[in-house]
């Protein structure tokens, strides 16, 4: 274990992992690999520093530069999540910001929760002639791939996609690279030797996510016992998740990481009564945005996407005509991923672990290590 001086008292039970923060998405939240979900038109705002990572794709036609971009986001929950989906409306005005494209041809739509209004929105701002549509999570590709051939010149963008279509691709993010530095940080620090995740749904994404995190914990510490993970079956019902976090606190868990969008505010919560019950000191940790200010008495790092620059370099993309539809990763190399200790508990954490951290996250900038192998 890697423990500095100013440990926080022993505690007990009680993880990755949702999901983003608010940062992302810091985020992602956050990243997934993470997920998404008020009917009604709106954007959001925030300045983007505009990244410019790998190759992706375009219209849906020839490949000529389009006469006019019309860019939508389709999101299956609330934009105020401080992860997932906040990133998500927050790269949405990036877009308008940085390629100045004109109030009235950037839209999004939140809250879309079933199948249908999934499905439909997608389809509304096809019609409407929207040439870049991004649905924002894995919920959203069957409807794209269904619908692409009626409408050839609207690229569907689906993060956390996996399958490219002739007009449909996906934004791999890969949240595993923060992940994985999560799991480094949660074995220095825990007290039990035993650790945990929260994630909303088993789906591949978050499976992935929460395997990089084990991987990552037992690099500092090969015995750690990483308790499987639980899920939630919901990405915003607060509650459930707190439930789940409480029952890992309880078999022993002391650092949990999430990846369940706006409800990671229960496992937070969970954390937070659970050190004031047991006089204890349990840690979360945020992802797909930086959450580290949403509890900053018990997040101790965050994983956050920065949905932004991945949106961004696409629709540079889309504009110039270039885009074609493609699977190339987003990850910490292309500054799409990170990873960020919260400031104010930086001195719970040891500088040997600090800096085994930030040597490792070198090396997955680098290309040196590859989280999503087994071993490094």
């Amino acid at each position: 274990m890697y423990l500095s001086d100013q440990s926080p008292r022993r505690h007990r039970p009680g993880a990755l992992c949702t999901a983003t923060i608010f940062a992302a998405a810091t985020l992602l939240s956050i990243a997934f690999a993470g997920c998404g979900r008020n009917s009604g038109e709106k954007t959001d705002g925030i300045k983007s520093p505009g990244a410019t990572p790998p190759a992706a794709n375009a219209t849906g036609d020839s490949g000529s530069a389009p006469s006019k971009l019309r860019v939508a986001l389709v999101m299956s929950g609330p934009r105020s999540d401080n992860g997932w989906n906040s990133s998500a409306a927050k790269a949405l005005e990036a877009i308008k910001t940085e390629l100045a494209v004109p109030e009235e041809d950037v839209k999004s739509v939140d809250n879309q929760k079933d199948a249908t209004s999934q499905a439909k929105s997608l389809e509304d701002f096809a019609a409407k002639k929207f040439n870049l549509v991004f649905g924002h999570g894995t919920e959203y590709e069957a409807a794209a791939l269904k619908i692409e051939s009626n409408f050839p010149n609207t690229m569907f963008v689906i993060s956390s996609g996996s399958k490219v279509g002739k007009n449909t691709m996906p934004i791999i993010f890969r949240l595993e690279d923060g992940a994985y530095l999560e799991g480094m940080l949660a074995a220095g620090l825990s007290k039990t030797g035993k650790i945990g995740c929260v994630g909303a749904t088993k789906e591949a994404p978050l499976e992935r996510i929460f395997a990089a995190f084990e991987r990552g914990a037992k690099v500092i510490n090969p015995k750690i016992e990483v308790i499987p993970p639980t899920y939630t079956g919901d990405w915003d019902d607060a509650n459930k998740a707190k439930q789940q976090a409480l029952a890992l606190l309880n078999q022993g868990a002391d650092v949990i990481m999430q990846d369940v969008d706006s409800a990671a505010k229960g496992v937070f919560t969970a954390v937070q009564e659970f050190n004031k019950s047991h006089m204890g000191a349990a840690w979360a940790l945020g992802t797909n945005g930086d959450q580290n200010a949403v509890a900053p008495d018990v997040v101790v790092a965050s994983a956050p996407i920065y949905t932004d620059k991945a949106f961004v370099a696409i629709a540079k993309q889309a504009k110039a005509g270039t885009l074609k539809a493609n699977d190339t990763p987003f990850g910490m190399k292309d500054g799409v991923i990170d990873f960020i200790v919260n400031p104010a508990l930086k001195s719970k954490i040891s500088v040997q672990l600090l800096s085994d951290i930030e040597s490792t996250r070198k090396s997955i900038i680098d290309g040196s290590i590859d989280v999503l192998k087994e071993k490094q």
